[in-house]
């Protein structure tokens, strides 16, 4: 049987309360780690159904559940175990964002596409 709650707080017994807008409207509504060095494959994730090798650090993460509208917004950060120098990942503009799904380069510290080892997102906007 499935049940429902209704409230517009939630308070804690110390901590004080927090309106539940804050809970749906300021919440993740996905999140993923994954590793592209060797075979791809997700660490863990939220709301994530599948991550799809596009080639050589290139990645498309595939949403469990459907975002409202593509204005949504990613955070998103890469890193290597070891090689030194700065890593950097953005969203692939091909295809880059939509409602089920979003595509991400990640570069090394020359600015070429890599397969980095530690890649991650954090998606914030609306269930559909």
């Amino acid at each position: 049987m499935a049940g429902k709650i209704i409230a517009d707080q939630i308070e804690h017994s110390t901590a004080g309360s927090l309106d539940t807008q804050y809970v749906v409207n300021g919440s993740a509504k996905a999140w993923a780690r994954w590793n592209l060095s060797g075979t791809a494959a997700l660490n863990d994730s939220f709301n994530t159904a599948s991550l799809t090798d596009l080639g050589v650090g290139y990645a498309r993460i595939t949403y469990s559940s459907a975002i409202t509208d593509a204005n949504y917004g990613i955070v998103g950060i890469c890193g290597e175990v070891a090689g030194g120098g700065n890593r950097v990942m953005g969203v692939y503009g091909n295809g880059g964002y939509n409602t089920t799904s979003s595509a991400y380069r990640s570069n090394n510290s020359s600015w070429a596409a890599s397969d980095e080892t530690y890649n991650s997102i954090s998606l914030n906007g609306d269930l559909a």
